[in-house]
């Protein structure tokens, strides 16, 4: 009796612990942590599509194109990206009516990304076929969606996002200043810069004892290298009414940041565009972005670290393949031979690296 007595003891304490930490209840120590990556743009010009196209087995196939950042993208516990293209299916296109592969969801997801933001002003390129399309790839690829939805039921039930790990809940939202191609077609919804609806999302994620609000962004002047009046102001109302920190995307280059204070004094890092992740621009400083690593301490729930990392986009051969190249400046910069690239794109990375960290010189460089 004795033995069957331990044996039905270890199962329950077993199934206790399981719900113990399915529930994120257990016990943190004094210096855990919850970290999070945000990237630029995703774009999906035509070169970058007909680069991962493969004629021989007639598929694509973008997986290279992050081989040299997934480790970074591997060492948070969640990373997200602003997917600024449909998934709206063949006939593919680039600028201005985007329309890429599945491939390049499945890119992203192999490389580590969580969680796809779709508020931007190419949403609807492919109308509601598009928008619907995009939003359900993305959901059978077992990945967050946050920005569009099929309808009121959809957004209703899953915005803001929780994440919810070691006891730290984070409320992430998302929005844009407007899109392309008009308004959406009904039933579909798209989170736009609405200051009433963001004030009851806020209400919404406060009411789920969101710890941490993020709010990315679609806004600013493309091609700009400053924020402008309208970005500061909004970045101060989101401050103001308890966001924690501001991400921002469209102007596909890297703008300026800055730390805002906020409701009870908070100090608010404001990050107003990480410019391009992926792109096939060819614009002045559109050569690549910027991904923003945040660390939360369980404990205090506040935002204890917040560093960057410069990436360049190399549009070129490496390891035998000619694909758009994601290159960690840091990491050129500490063994140049791993990435064995033309002169011409080795002063442009430098180039880069060196006006970003002159635009961000008061945030700390990826560690």
């Amino acid at each position: 009796m004795k033995k069957y007595f331990f044996l039905i003891a270890s199962i329950l304490m077993f199934c206790f612990f399981l719900a113990y930490a399915d529930n994120n209840t257990i016990p943190v120590t004094k210096n855990d942590t919850v970290s999070l990556i945000f990237t630029g743009d995703i774009m999906g010009h035509s070169p970058q599509f007909q680069a991962a196209y493969n004629p021989s087995t007639k598929t694509y196939n973008y997986d290279i194109c992050f081989q040299a950042v997934k480790p970074y993208i591997a060492d948070v516990d969640y990373a997200i990206a602003n997917l600024e293209v449909p998934l709206a299916g063949a006939p593919y296109s680039g600028y201005p009516n985007f329309s890429s592969p599945d491939a390049l969801l499945d890119g992203l997801k192999n490389a580590g990304y969580d969680i796809m933001l779709t508020a931007n002003n190419h949403v609807l390129d492919r109308g509601k076929k598009g928008l619907e399309r995009t939003i359900r790839t993305i959901k059978n690829r077992n990945l967050l969606c946050a920005g569009s939805y099929v309808d009121k039921l959809q957004r209703d039930s899953t915005y803001p996002i929780m994440l919810e790990k070691k006891g730290l809940k984070i409320a992430l939202l998302n929005c844009t200043y407007g899109t392309n191609w008009g308004v959406t077609t009904f039933p579909n919804m798209v989170n736009y810069l609405d200051t009433i609806q963001i004030l009851n999302d806020i209400a919404k994620a406060k009411a789920q004892k969101a710890d941490i609000l993020i709010m990315t962004v679609h806004w600013g002047t493309e091609y700009e290298l400053k924020n402008n009046s309208i970005q500061r102001n909004f970045a101060q109302f989101f401050a103001q009414n308890g966001i924690n920190l501001v991400i921002g995307s469209h102007p596909h280059v890297i703008q300026n940041s800055e730390f805002i204070y906020g409701k009870d004094s908070v100090r608010v890092p404001v990050f107003y565009s990480l410019g391009n992740s992926i792109s096939n621009q060819k614009d002045p400083n559109t050569e690549g972005g910027i991904m923003v690593k945040i660390e939360i301490e369980c404990n205090t729930k506040k935002l204890s670290n917040t560093s960057y990392l410069p990436v360049y986009v190399y549009k070129g051969i490496l390891n035998n393949v000619f694909q758009y190249h994601l290159i960690p400046t840091i990491d050129f910069i500490a063994e140049p031979t791993r990435f064995p690239i033309n002169k011409k794109d080795s002063t442009a990375l430098m180039n880069f690296d060196t006006k970003t960290r002159q635009r961000l010189n008061n945030i700390q460089i990826y560690h």
